[in-house]
């Protein structure tokens, strides 16, 4: 039975980079809504389908700054522990825009901050990107977005395929 404010949904995503390496992620996540914003947690298993499988956990929080939430600032605390990897990432994206361009259909995009420690080598690394995208509604529970991601922006001049990526996720309500 659902919990009134309280949002479930099951995603598959997957990232695609032009240098071959990718990610994929399943899993479910729980979302809490105000008029204010969001809250939620997503847990789920990834792979890479090469080197490592892993359980992800997820926590993230939206602050809209406009009543329809068009313009809002956005935090993702990812954290992986897998057969190869162990990692948190921290991503943080201090002005995030989704416009609504049609009755099922939204255009998106996303500059952030991205931080990263890996707990085996026990390095940290920091990165700035951006992605941006168009996500359909397919049902009224099933929607699928489509993104192009640009990694590494501090290295602005490097264009190689280990800096770009495409991106799709679909997203079903529970």
């Amino acid at each position: 039975m659902p919990v009134p404010g309280l949002q479930g949904s099951s995603s598959l995503s997957t990232y695609q980079n032009f240098d071959g390496t990718n990610l994929t992620i399943g899993g479910v996540e729980e979302k809490a809504k105000s008029k204010n914003g969001s809250a939620a947690v997503f847990l789920g298993i990834g792979t890479d389908f090469n080197k490592d499988v892993m359980g992800v956990l997820d926590f993230k929080g939206t602050l809209n700054y406009d009543k329809n939430g068009i313009f809002n600032q956005n935090l993702r605390v990812r954290n992986t522990v897998g057969i190869k990897s162990s990692a948190t990432q921290i991503r943080y994206s201090p002005l995030s825009v989704d416009i609504p361009v049609g009755k099922n259909t939204s255009i998106y995009a996303n500059p952030h901050y991205v931080g990263k420690y890996n707990y085996k080598t026990e390095k940290w690394t920091n990165s700035a990107g951006v992605f941006a995208g168009v996500t359909q509604k397919l049902s009224p529970k099933t929607s699928l977005s489509l993104e192009v991601q640009r990694y590494n922006l501090q290295d602005i001049k490097d264009n190689s395929g280990k800096n770009w990526g495409v991106n799709a996720i679909i997203s079903c309500k529970l």
